[in-house]
């Protein structure tokens, strides 16, 4: 007798079964979509963060070696050979720079730091190279340029120039690709760019820009081609008055040393050249501009803030040695007290 046999079935799907199940997924997808993309950006904060700490460890571990804030050197006076030792007789003769000495070839206060970064090999080529090539370094002509081949534009330099560092970039802002040859002093050459900036101080940074000088905001003197120095700890003419950790009235835990910034919303970013390594406090936190080099580029004295592609602010590391993030909301007179290094202000970001 045969055993009579059970066909099974299938059944198919309905359309609409299909379009709730779609939408049902389309709903989950929305759902994960920003979490997924939180946990991203947390990542990237968090590498911004130790890029950050390792900065300011290596900025502290020289002041421990040198007995000072590793300083820039904007312009080569003819009085101060390339590696930033003085050969004449005192500082400040006629080719100073505050007379107008040489052009902007300089080095970012970041090469000192190289040695404490795993880059001495790296470090050692830069203070080679510039020791044989000192006559490429000195000329009265303002409108010498690091892209002429020289002081930190030599040829010989260029490689390490226009390697992008991961200790100098942020992961959260993708647009150093976009503008590495779009740099002023270095245009069309091809650099590398740099996302944090030495604070300044609160100092204006030009005449020209007056969107935040007082009453609003009050206006500290421009001090950027200042050789008297700016009241934060890093400036184009540092090197005339170095900076000692001791000399910080205001407490190295209520003093910035190195923010955060946008490559695309500032075209002076080179990472290891003497224009690229500051930003000032004046300019409020996470200002941005139109995303327009061409504007961009003719404001670049309001671009000379800190900013991030984190949400909500910009990360700061002190000049303790520790990391905080600063809201973009933040009290903008406290926010610029945080940039001096002997205001004698009493503020708090806790």
């Amino acid at each position: 007798m045969n055993t009579p046999r059970h066909r099974s079935r299938f059944q198919a799907f309905t359309l609409v079964e299909l379009l709730v199940v779609i939408a049902i997924i389309g709903v989950l997808v929305a759902l994960l979509l920003p979490a997924v993309q939180a946990a991203r950006e947390a990542a990237r904060r968090i590498q911004c963060s130790n890029n950050l700490k390792q900065l300011g460890l290596a900025i502290l571990n020289y002041e421990t070696a040198n007995n000072t804030i590793p300083a820039t050197i904007s312009q080569w006076p003819q009085e101060m050979d390339l590696s930033g030792a003085w050969v004449g007789p005192v500082p400040g003769g006629s080719q100073d720079p505050r007379h107008g000495g040489n052009g902007y070839t300089g080095k970012s206060w970041m090469v000192e730091t190289m040695p404490y970064l795993e880059q001495q090999a790296a470090y050692d080529r830069i203070k080679t190279e510039l020791a044989k090539n000192k006559d490429k370094g000195s000329s009265p002509q303002f409108s010498v340029r690091a892209s002429n081949g020289y002081g930190m534009g030599l040829l010989e330099l260029r490689d390490i120039l226009q390697t992008q560092q991961p200790w100098f970039t942020c992961p959260s802002d993708s647009s150093q690709e976009d503008v590495r040859s779009k740099q002023y002093n270095w245009r069309p050459v091809e650099v590398a760019v740099t996302n944090y900036k030495g604070v300044l101080g609160d100092n204006v940074v030009w005449p020209a820009s007056t969107q935040w000088q007082a009453p609003d905001f009050g206006s500290a003197p421009d001090c950027h081609n200042n050789a008297e120095g700016c009241n934060g700890l890093f400036g184009r003419m540092a090197y005339y008055n170095p900076i000692e950790l001791q000399t910080i009235s205001d407490g190295q835990s209520n003093t910035f040393m190195v923010g955060e910034s946008v490559a695309s919303q500032d075209l002076h970013s080179p990472a290891l050249f003497s224009d690229g390594d500051w930003a000032s406090c004046n300019v409020p936190l996470n200002f941005f501009n139109v995303e327009d080099l061409t504007v961009i580029d003719s404001q670049w004295y309001d671009q000379r803030g800190f900013r991030s592609r984190h949400p909500g602010g910009a990360q700061f590391v002190y000049a303790d040695g520790s990391v905080h993030f600063v809201n973009e909301g933040v009290d903008h007179q406290i926010y610029r007290a945080y940039a001096t290094r002997n205001g004698g202000e009493v503020v708090s970001l806790e």
